[in-house]
């Protein structure tokens, strides 16, 4: 199955909190956490990884400074229509049956992880892992996600309304950082121990 599947990384929003792209923060030494996300993707299996970002980081990657290279880098020029307008967006681009879907500011995505919700991935419309019952990321959804996505004309929907649409499974993980999301740099130094 491993021509099936490929990840998005959605990073469209304003980082408003964080002052300044969470995509692109310091991972490690090498390592934004885009990147960090796209090699965990790739190692896996993943044929294809794509980031949708808004046009600020998009400048930014144009730079050079950040390395993304191997990723597809597509634009939402208008961040405010939402996550899902950026998965709408993104299977423009690609097409495999099942797609991982992770947040930008969650880059504690492992093969592990990934594994344990892909054997799950003809179980439901969509698999999540969840720690101690509460859902995290990254999420797999389905073809008949997909296609529904994909055949979307209005786009001012909220991705986890559209979700709740469709058969969920959760998958139980001993990992909490599934429920990760740095979202300021208080929330930075906690999980990755520097500073901005």
């Amino acid at each position: 199955m491993k021509e099936n599947y490929s990840a998005i990384i959605l990073a469209a929003g304003s980082s408003g909190r964080m002052g300044q792209p969470k995509a692109l923060l310091p991972f490690d030494r090498q390592r934004c956490f885009a990147r960090k996300l796209a090699d965990e993707f790739y190692a896996f299996g993943c044929c294809r990884v794509a980031m949708v970002t808004n046009s600020d980081v998009v400048e930014l990657v144009g730079s050079g400074k950040y390395n993304l290279n191997g990723m597809d880098i597509i634009l939402n020029p208008t961040p405010s229509l939402g996550r899902f307008y950026s998965l709408y967006l993104a299977l423009q681009a690609i097409d495999t049956q099942y797609i991982f879907m992770a947040n930008a500011d969650n880059p504690f995505v492992t093969a592990g992880l990934l594994s344990k919700l892909l054997e799950n991935a003809k179980q439901s419309d969509y698999v999540c892992p969840a720690y101690k019952g509460k859902g995290g990321h990254p999420i797999l959804i389905s073809p008949a996600i997909v296609s529904a996505v994909k055949a979307q004309t209005s786009f001012q929907i909220n991705l986890k309304d559209f979700l709740n649409r469709f058969r969920r499974i959760y998958v139980d993980v001993n990992d909490e950082q599934v429920l990760v999301n740095i979202n300021t740099p208080d929330d930075y130094y906690k999980l990755i121990g520097e500073n901005l």
